[in-house]
């Protein structure tokens, strides 16, 4: 039994000997030939191996390697990698392999995929594990090496890692260290009871008001969110707003991205009736309703709504701009901006509303952020679905024209055949790409549901279990506790 694994590993070589003999055919004078790929840059090793085999066994010219007179068939894809590259390429492959000399987005997933999972798992606590973890993968690399049931964990080291050190960036971010916030740097808003910024207790309802003038320096934290934030009455509605609205803009980003991609391509390989008939009106279809829904998040973060509200009032009976006003006088009326809709620009809108309606309510939103908003996403939607039909009938009709013109009627059959193949082709990746963006736009949202289930079971497991042990008074609990969950807090209680 001592030497059952040598035997095995001569066994299976021999095996793999025969397999590839039997993938040959029968040439001239007795020889076996075969047709293969090899990759351009191996080609000299290859030769050197056979020369080499040809001098251990004392024979001159058994075989040889020669290339093949074109033309050849369409070449296999081959992607160079590394220790650092394996754990994404085969991560990718997964979901398919581009085809020769096309894009690779390996790189582009090492850099988004470890990212989108710190957003879902930003936690400067947990992330510390996990970056631990791929450390300590590191030092023992060489140790277990040889390790076949884990080594598909070390081949992930350089991914966990990354994962680890963007769940801590992201987590500093969100100011989330094991369910608690850090006061790193003093808040921005002030509350009766409190001292120093974040020192005291205050009662519940009591609310803040902000250091300094909005929108100055003077009134941005250094740094993340700030952690008063963390103990507000509304903290599940702040960070709920703010992470769904940047999962869809990081969702949008990487899907515009993909889009790209497939541009370059066409230009590349010289396939310009799928870079105007695919590429293009992919691309306007993205921007018209995907890319202005992320413009309408950035400027309902830019835009002053408390001095947008003020424009909105009836003070001493007169509005705003000067007009005579009453109490109980509609906002869109009191609105000094004049925007149109139920509040004239004057009120925050509801995003998810207005985006519901620029398809089932053209021309109408109730609280515009600009003048003109209902018209121009108005014609975004037309332009929009004026996308579909040339992506659905374009690159057919473009087909069906090309080869009317280079074929005659001998072959006409065999083209009107080729065209309704390529038209069902089309069909299907029309209906996948619209369906596409709009269903992979709310997968985007599970990185901001499982970033709250994170954070709300790590609140549950501090109050639950961490201060359930504490005031059990044992000094091991007590001490492990301390040690891991003793970090700077704020008050108890407030509402910015």
């Amino acid at each position: 039994m001592q030497h059952h694994a040598g035997w095995q590993m001569t066994i299976e070589r021999e095996k793999a000997v025969y397999h590839a003999l039997n993938l040959f055919r029968a040439d001239v004078s007795g020889m076996l030939r075969a047709e293969g790929w090899i990759v351009a840059s191996s080609e000299a090793e290859a030769r050197t191996l056979i020369a080499r085999s040809h001098a251990a066994m004392d024979l001159a010219g058994a075989s040889m390697l020669a290339t093949v007179p074109l033309p050849w068939p369409s070449p296999p894809t081959f992607y160079d990698t590394n220790d650092f590259t394996r754990a994404f390429q085969e991560f990718v492959d997964t979901y398919g392999v581009p085809r020769y000399k096309e894009i690779n987005p390996a790189p582009f997933t090492a850099v988004t995929f470890p990212f989108l999972f710190g957003m879902m798992y930003g936690d400067i606590g947990h992330g510390t594990c996990i970056l631990l973890f791929g450390l300590y993968l590191f030092l023992s690399d060489s140790v277990n090496s040889k390790d076949e049931m884990t080594r598909g964990i070390y081949t992930a080291r350089y991914m966990l890692t990354m994962m680890g050190a963007s769940a801590i960036y992201v987590g500093a971010v969100y100011n989330d260290c094991f369910s608690l916030a850090l006061a790193l740097f003093d808040s921005t808003y002030r509350w009766q009871g409190a001292q120093d910024g974040l020192s005291g207790r205050v009662a519940s309802g009591v609310s803040a008001n902000m250091t300094a003038s909005y929108g100055t320096a003077s009134n941005v934290y250094p740094f993340g969110v700030d952690p008063a934030w963390h103990v507000s009455e509304n903290e599940l509605l702040f960070f709920n707003s703010m992470k769904m609205k940047t999962a869809v803009i990081f969702g949008v980003v990487q899907m515009t991205l993909g889009i790209l991609l497939k541009g370059i391509n066409a230009l590349y390989f010289g396939e310009y009736a799928v870079f105007f008939l695919e590429f293009l009106p992919m691309l306007v279809f993205d921007c018209c309703l995907f890319v202005y829904m992320v413009i309408l998040i950035f400027a309902k973060w830019a835009i002053d709504w408390n001095q947008r509200q003020l424009m909105g009032t009836c003070t001493h009976n007169m509005t705003y701009d000067g007009r005579p006003c009453t109490s109980t006088a509609l906002l869109k009326d009191k609105c000094a901006l004049k925007y149109g809709g139920d509040s004239g620009g004057c009120a925050p809108p509801n995003l998810i509303n207005q985006l519901i309606n620029i398809a089932l309510n053209p021309g109408a939103v109730d609280e515009p952020m600009y003048p003109g908003q209902g018209s121009t996403q108005s014609v975004l939607l037309a332009i929009a679905f004026l996308c579909v039909p040339t992506l659905l009938f374009g690159k057919p009709m473009y087909s069906y024209f090309e080869k009317h013109n280079a074929h005659d009627g001998a072959a006409g059959n065999s083209g009107e055949h080729s065209v309704s193949e390529e038209f069902i082709h089309q069909c299907i990746e029309t209906i996948e790409f619209v369906l596409g963006m709009v269903s992979n736009t709310a997968s985007y949202l599970r990185l901001w549901a499982l970033s709250l289930a994170h954070s709300e079971l790590a609140q549950v497991f501090w109050k639950k279990i961490i201060l359930a042990a504490v005031g059990a008074n044992n000094g091991i609990f007590v001490f492990a506790s301390y040690s891991i969950f003793a970090v700077p807090r704020a008050p108890e209680s407030c509402a910015p």
